[in-house]
């Protein structure tokens, strides 16, 4: 099997109920912390407010390829430790325990695997186009 670099569709894989069903449970958690925006519209509403002193310097960092160069490790360390471990309405949404969820959610992550003509490639790095809970994952990541 050759692997590389490189952008797979998810849409009707075998994974992608499991990955709805993952993504209904960590819907709640993206936009909870501070650092969440929803559109540019809503970036130049908030750099509305902020003053940049003399000796200060504003840094901006653009994403490229958000979802393609998520590290999937540290992302799955954010969920857990971040939003899942003693979030007290989790019980709300899913009877699943928090391993049983990570350990879903790890599996759906890392075994993404597309064909191209007629040839079954592996994504080894991000998280797969097309997949419900990998905009969830690269959001949650991010903030």
């Amino acid at each position: 099997m050759t692997t590389f670099r490189c952008t797979s569709n998810y849409t009707g894989s075998i994974g992608y109920r499991t990955s709805r069903a993952l993504a209904d449970i960590l819907a709640p958690f993206v936009g909870k912390r501070g650092h969440h925006l929803n559109s540019s519209k809503h970036l130049a509403k908030e750099m509305i407010s902020v003053m940049v002193e003399e000796d200060e310097m504003f840094i901006s960092h653009y994403v490229v390829s958000l979802f393609t160069n998520t590290p999937i490790d540290l992302a799955l360390q954010v969920i857990r430790k971040g939003r899942l471990e003693g979030a007290t309405e989790l019980h709300t949404r899913t009877r699943l325990t928090v391993e049983y969820i990570m350990g879903l959610l790890k599996f759906i992550v890392t075994t993404t695997y597309f064909s191209f003509r007629s040839i079954i490639y592996q994504q080894m790095f991000g998280v797969a186009m097309g997949s419900p809970v990998s905009p969830l994952l690269a959001n949650l990541f991010m903030e």
